[in-house]
């Protein structure tokens, strides 16, 4: 939601902010289920139930943020949305090279033709990416960090 909400010249940004937090929250997991903070066993429930906290913050807040404006924009077409939703997120102020982006943006997906998860297996030009990405997302299955 970050990186689609945010403008253009900040969304790689966002989007690597995302991923450190993410990483973050993976580290601090793993430091505080050691046995000297909350990984012995009577504290073993705490440290499972304090995942719930920024979940329920999630839950909470998310239904008083405006849906992304490349979203309501591009999918359901409703520009005036946009526009109310711009300003909501990033003030009051003139955003229409903003929106225009998203126009050339909607443009450009219009003539890019969606491969079907056959038709990408079977076109060499993206084989060489789909071993990668086969082979990382393999390798991270297999190296335990999920079940830690």
């Amino acid at each position: 939601y970050v990186g689609e909400i945010s403008p253009r010249k900040l969304r790689g940004f966002a989007n690597s902010t995302s991923s450190f937090f993410w990483t973050l929250g993976k580290a601090i997991g793993q430091i505080s289920g050691q046995r000297e903070l909350l990984g012995s066993q009577s504290l073993w429930p705490l440290l499972m139930a304090s995942c719930g906290l920024p979940a329920l913050v999630q839950l909470v807040t998310l239904p008083f943020f405006p849906e992304s404006p490349p979203y309501l924009l591009m999918q359901k077409g409703d520009q005036e949305g946009c526009k109310k939703a711009i300003r909501q997120l990033w003030g009051e102020g003139q955003h229409q090279a903003e929106i225009d982006d998203i126009m050339k943006e909607k443009a450009t997906m219009k003539n890019t033709k969606i491969l079907s998860v056959l038709e990408l297996v079977k076109e060499p030009a993206f084989r060489w990416q789909l071993y990668m990405i086969v082979t990382l997302t393999a390798t991270m299955q297999l190296c335990g960090i999920n079940a830690v």
